[in-house]
């Protein structure tokens, strides 16, 4: 018979791994952390590639693939703001590197990177700008750069179709460009998980990445064939307004 000391052992456990997985999104807040910058949401569309293979273990709390991932992701907001600012429509893309060989074990991050959309108004950029030098995002380490560039996404209104690509690009920088998969119960349909490990993904459709790639800050990613989403999120932070 299972002791409760192995199962408050467990709980912890589980506890820890999924406070590692929040914190890899940068939206854990402290009653501290929160006080010092304004209340801020976002809420719109995302593609994303990786190097992990398709289906991304990393949705389901797991270790990435090769233990490392290299990943690049681009936001078109819908609904959005930072304090007084809207950022209702603005786009921004993020990419970034990190380890982890098996449950349990502490998230290493070597590099983040931030874009964001050139043609967003002064305040906007402002605004993006804060928030991702802010400390929402300092668990996903010190940025290598936060350059202002032109993000032009393609095909969104085909976005989580199966068969249907959607791409985007972040001037010569980098793209993304993904094609949803269908599930075996309605191929019809996209292969989705809802309610996933990474905080903030409402709805993740699994797909492949192809002609994808990031060129910036030293690093030089390709991903075809591998790992390539679209998601719908929600995230949040800042203190009360």
């Amino acid at each position: 018979m299972t002791s409760l000391k192995t199962i408050h052992q467990t709980r912890e456990t589980l506890k820890t791994i999924l406070t590692l997985i929040a914190a890899a999104l940068g939206v854990i807040q402290t009653p501290t952390r929160a006080a010092e910058e304004p209340a801020w949401a976002l809420e719109g569309k995302m593609i994303s590639a990786d190097s992990c293979s398709v289906g991304c273990p990393c949705i389901l709390g797991e270790p990435p693939t090769h233990g490392q991932c290299q990943f690049l992701a681009l936001w078109q907001v819908v609904n959005g703001r930072y304090g007084d600012v809207k950022l209702d429509g603005v786009k921004f893309g993020l990419a970034g590197e990190f380890a982890q060989k098996v449950i349990g074990e502490p998230v290493k991050r070597s590099f983040v990177a931030y874009y964001i959309d050139s043609g967003a108004s002064a305040e906007q950029r402002e605004a993006l700008r804060k928030l991702f030098t802010g400390p929402s995002f300092a668990a996903l380490g010190q940025a290598a750069e936060v350059k202002e560039v032109a993000i032009i996404f393609e095909n969104l209104d085909a976005f989580g179709q199966v068969g249907k690509t959607v791409s985007a690009t972040v001037g010569e920088i980098a793209k993304v460009e993904v094609t949803p998969i269908g599930g075996g119960t309605d191929p019809t349909k996209p292969m989705a998980v809802a309610n996933e490990a990474e905080p903030g993904m409402k709805l993740t459709m699994l797909g492949k990445a192809s002609n994808s790639f990031y060129r910036s800050a030293g690093k030089d990613y390709k991903f075809d064939g591998t790992s390539g989403e679209s998601h719908i999120m929600a995230i949040k932070g800042g203190g009360e307004k």
